[in-house]
C-alpha cells in the first residue's frame, strides 16, 4: 500500500505538470486570489499534520504569489534574492521530522525567510565587492539544490514531506522556463495539497506500526463489500509473554512479522484490528476453498524464527560470531462467511467466537464458524 501510494504521489504532480507539453496555448482566466487561498488551505492543513518543513516551504510561496498579485512589494530581481529563496528552499528540504518551533533549526529556518524578504525589499544592504557576483547564473546551482535533497528522501518517512519539495523543485521549473509563471505557481500548490492529501489518507487508514491497512479502513471496506464474503480474526497467541518477557520492543517486531506475512495471504487482504488482532478478508470463496491459504499463513508465522536482539552487547565479543536465541510465533485464526441478511457486526461476532473456540482448542489451529 505505501509503494503504491508513494507512486500516485509522484505520478499526478508529474502528469499535471506535463499538460503544457499537449496544450499549447494554455489561458488561465482566473482570479488572482484564488492561489494565494489554496496556499492558505495548503499551510493550515500542513500546520495540522505537523509538517513543518512544508510550512516554511510553502510561506515563501505564498509571499511570492502575494507578490505577483502587488499585495507585497517584493522583487525577486533584487541582488541575491533569488539566490537566496532557492538556498532557503535547500535548506528546509535537507530536514525531516518534527522539532520543537524553538529549536535552533527552525530558528535558522526563519533568518533565512527574513533574509530573503529583507533581499526582495531591498533593505539588506549589498556591499559592492559583492554586487558584481549577483548577476551570475543559476542554472546549475539549482540543478544541485533540486538533486541533492532526493539523496535524502528514504529519510522522509511520511508522504506529506513531499509538500516541501514541490516548491523547491518549481524554482527549476522557473529557471528553465517550463511553463507560464501563473500555471507553475497553481502546479505547485495543487503538487503539495496533493502530497498533504495522501498524508491524511495514510494517517487515517493505514496503521503506523505495522504498515497494513488498519480498522477503520476495513470496517469502510466491509460496509461497501459485496455479499457472501469471509471473514478471518487473527489473534497473536501468548502475546503479553513477549512484552513481559523480552520488552516491548519485541512485541512491536513480533506484531510487524505478523503483518508481513498475513499481507502475503494469497486472494486476502490483511488489516490490523487492533492491539495483537488482525483480520483477513477474503473478497469471495467458500471455506473449503480460502481454507488451504489460511492454513498456508498460519504454518508460515509458526514457521518463522523471530531472533532475539540482544540488550548487553559485550565490546570485546562484538564481531565474533553467535548464535542469537529465537522466539517462535505463532497465531489463531477464527473464520466468518458472510450469509443474506447479516450484518458485518454480526459477521465479526460469529469470527470471534470462532477465534476464542480456536484459542481454547490449543492455539495455533483454524476454526470455520458454523
Amino acid at each position: 500500500m505505501q509503494q503504491r501510494l508513494v507512486f500516485i504521489n509522484l505520478l499526478l504532480p508529474l502528469a499535471l505538470l506535463g499538460l503544457p507539453v499537449f496544450v499549447v496555448d494554455m489561458t488561465f482566466v482566473l482570479p488572482k486570489y484564488l492561489v494565494s487561498v489554496l496556499l492558505l488551505v495548503v499551510l493550515g492543513r500542513a500546520y495540522l499534520l505537523l509538517q513543518q518543513q512544508t510550512l516554511f516551504a510553502v510561506v515563501s510561496l505564498l509571499l511570492l504569489t502575494l507578490s505577483f498579485e502587488g499585495l507585497v512589494q517584493l522583487d525577486i530581481q533584487a541582488p541575491f534574492a533569488s539566490t537566496c529563496l532557492l538556498l532557503f528552499l535547500w535548506f528546509v528540504n535537507l530536514q525531516w521530522g518534527q522539532r520543537s518551533w524553538w529549536h535552533p533549526v527552525h530558528l535558522l529556518n526563519v533568518a533565512f525567510l527574513c533574509l530573503f524578504v529583507g533581499l526582495a525589499l531591498r533593505l539588506v544592504p549589498i556591499p559592492n565587492i559583492l554586487s558584481i557576483y549577483s548577476d551570475l547564473p543559476l542554472k546549475w546551482l539549482v540543478i544541485f539544490c533540486v538533486i541533492s535533497p532526493l539523496l535524502l528522501s528514504s529519510m522522509w518517512t511520511r508522504l506529506g514531506r513531499w509538500a516541501a519539495y514541490w516548491p523547491l523543485f518549481m524554482v527549476l521549473l522557473f529557471q528553465f522556463e517550463w511553463a507560464k509563471q501563473e500555471y507553475l505557481v497553481l502546479w505547485t500548490a495543487c503538487a503539495c495539497l496533493i502530497s498533504l492529501t495522501l498524508d491524511t489518507y495514510v494517517l487515517a487508514f493505514v496503521d503506523e506500526l505495522t504498515g497494513i491497512m488498519g480498522r477503520r479502513a476495513l470496517m469502510f471496506k466491509l460496509k461497501t463489500a459485496d455479499k457472501h464474503y469471509s471473514l478471518v480474526m487473527v489473534d497473536v497467541d501468548h502475546f503479553k509473554k513477549f512484552n513481559d518477557t523480552h520488552g516491548h520492543q519485541m512485541g512491536d517486531d513480533v506484531l510487524k512479522v505478523v503483518a508481513s506475512i498475513l499481507g502475503k495471504t494469497d486472494k486476502a487482504r490483511a488489516y490490523r484490528y487492533g492491539g495483537e488482532e488482525f483480520v483477513l478478508l477474503f473478497k469471495k470463496g467458500d471455506a473449503g476453498d480460502i481454507t488451504p491459504f489460511i492454513e498456508a499463513t498460519r504454518e508460515a508465522i509458526a514457521n518463522y524464527k523471530l531472533h532475539i536482539k540482544s540488550k548487553n552487547r559485550e565490546k570485546n565479543k562484538r564481531g565474533q560470531s553467535r548464535k542469537r536465541k529465537s522466539i517462535n510465533v505463532t497465531a489463531s485464526f477464527g473464520l466468518a462467511r458472510h450469509v443474506s441478511g447479516e450484518t458485518l457486526e454480526e459477521v465479526i461476532e460469529r469470527a470471534d467466537k470462532a477465534l476464542y473456540t480456536a484459542k481454547s482448542s490449543g492455539r495455533n489451529c483454524l476454526v470455520v464458524a458454523k
